[in-house]
Formats: structure tokens, C-alpha cells, sequence
């Protein structure tokens, strides 16, 4: 379905009685489809990618790194637990409970135009858990993906470590930090080739969320003094002009707007070897 959506071959959805929406809007609307498309995917990727990908989620963890989690048992999507508290009980939700054979790891999810995460969230659904039958005395930790400010974390984690003694570290980072690890990985020639083909469908999902999927930038382009190369328009950008625009804005639509005179593809080839 992933692969239809990307393609635009998906079509639409009825959407109340006299509308419809295509896939691909109601795909970025919905944070549940986000965590599936990501996670769904982490499951098969091979132990060494996953700790790897979850030592840069944790880089910047309050509190203990799990450095060796064990492996990957299972995953637990939208487990749903009671929150017993003073005031009676109330179901809690928690996006999901990576199960590894050491710890386990609650994730919450925020897609990057979605709701940002709150404190009483993370809160109950570490309390829940820890109440539930499915905690059973291993070390937990907890991850928070997107939507998130650093002095909130610092905040939060503060309180929750102290709160409960069970809980061994919480990260926080934002869904470009986690696209731009992806893209490191993908470089690395050692790579199987299905972690490969993995990694890119999660970066496939991930682009329709607006993220930066490719390692292409056109900042990195300036290191060429006097020419930019701009292959759909075979034109260049003169040095003062480039500055100009660069430092108002990485848009390739803005960057079209402007008349340049025509690339000498020779002088070009002639300024690499250089």
C-alpha cells in the first residue's frame, strides 16, 4: 500500500457522504500510520542496523543508555492498559512497546505537522504500564519521537526518573534527526542488502511526511566558487547572485525564478579538475 500511495496509484476515499481524500492526505494526517510505516519495518531489519538506530535515538538519553538491549522479541502496537490513580482508572494508549529480551521501551509518536507531546501522556503511560501484567521487572525505558522542545525534555525527565524508580532513561528527537541517521546508514557499504531495501521503504514513508529523504542539499553545492550546476535548466548562478539567494532560502522554486545566464558545461568540467 506504501508503495501505491508513493506512486499515486492509491486513488481516493469516500470522506463523509458527498467528499473524498486521497490516500496520501489522509496518510499525513494520521500519526498511527507514521508508527506503523516505520516500525513495521524496524522489525525486519537485522539486530545490528536496530541497535545502531536505537543507540542515535538515546544518544542524548536522561538518565541510563541501554547499550545492550538483548534482542527483539516482539513488537506491541496501541497496547491499551488501565491507569489505576486516585481518582478511580482510565484507559491509557501508548503508541508502542518495543519488547527486547533486556528491556522494554515504550515509544510515543508525533508526526512533524502533528499535536506536540505532553507531560500527563508520558506520564500515564508509564505509570500504566508499570501497572500492567506485561511489566515484568525488566529495565524500562522510554522514547519519544517528534513534536518535542529539549528544555521540555530535560523537564519531564527529571520529574519521571524520580517519580518512578523502575524507569532506567527517557530520550526525546525529532523526526529529522531520525530521517538524517537513516541516510547515514544507507551510505555504509557493509549494508546487506535488505537492511538497504528496508531503510529506503522507511525513508519512502517518510518523505510523504515532508522530511528530507535524499542527502542532496543545495547548500553543499556552494563549495564550487563560480558555478552551481542546475541540470533541469542548464544555467549557473554567478557568485554574488548565489550568495543572495542561499542565504534567503534553499528553495528550488525560488531558485528557478531568477534569470542566469547559460552554463558552459566545458568551463564547468574545466573548474572540477582545477
Amino acid at each position: 500500500m506504501l508503495k501505491a500511495i508513493i506512486h499515486g496509484k492509491a486513488g481516493r476515499i469516500e470522506h463523509n457522504k458527498d467528499d473524498s481524500v486521497s490516500w496520501s492526505s489522509l496518510f499525513k494526517a494520521r500519526e498511527d500510520l507514521l508508527t506503523s510505516t516505520v516500525f513495521e519495518r524496524f522489525y525486519y531489519l537485522s539486530d545490528e542496523v536496530q541497535r545502531s538506530m536505537l543507540q542515535h535515538w538515546f544518544k542524548a538519553c536522561f538518565g541510563s543508555i541501554p547499550t545492550d538491549v538483548g534482542e527483539l522479541e516482539d513488537i506491541s502496537y496501541w497496547p491499551r492498559f488501565t491507569h489505576e490513580h486516585d481518582k478511580g482508572s482510565n484507559q491509557v494508549e501508548p503508541d508502542l512497546i518495543l519488547n527486547f529480551a533486556k528491556c522494554n521501551i515504550i515509544v510515543e509518536v508525533k508526526p512533524p505537522a502533528g499535536g506536540d507531546q505532553y507531560f500527563n501522556q508520558w506520564q500515564k503511560e508509564i505509570a500504566s504500564f508499570l501497572q500492567s501484567e506485561e511489566y515484568q521487572g525488566k529495565p524500562l525505558y522510554f522514547l519519544a519521537i517528534g513534536r518535542i522542545s529539549v528544555f521540555n525534555v530535560q523537564q519531564w525527565a527529571a520529574g519521571l526518573l524520580k517519580q518512578y524508580v523502575e524507569l532506567n532513561g527517557i530520550a526525546a528527537l525529532e523526526w529529522a534527526a531520525v530521517t538524517e541517521h537513516i541516510l547515514t546508514l544507507t551510505t555504509d557499504k557493509k549494508l546487506t542488502k535488505q537492511d538497504d531495501r528496508i531503510l529506503n521503504d522507511i525513508l519512502e514513508g517518510l518523505s510523504l511526511y515532508g522530511l528530507q529523504t535524499s542527502p542532496f542539499k543545495w547548500l553543499d553545492l556552494i563549495q564550487y566558487n563560480d558555478f552551481l550546476p542546475l541540470s533541469l535548466t542548464e544555467t549557473y548562478i554567478t557568485s554574488n547572485l548565489k550568495k543572495q539567494i542561499f542565504s534567503n532560502s534553499e528553495n528550488m522554486n525560488e531558485l528557478l525564478n531568477h534569470s542566469f545566464q547559460p552554463l558552459n558545461l566545458q568551463q564547468f568540467q574545466s573548474s572540477l579538475k582545477a
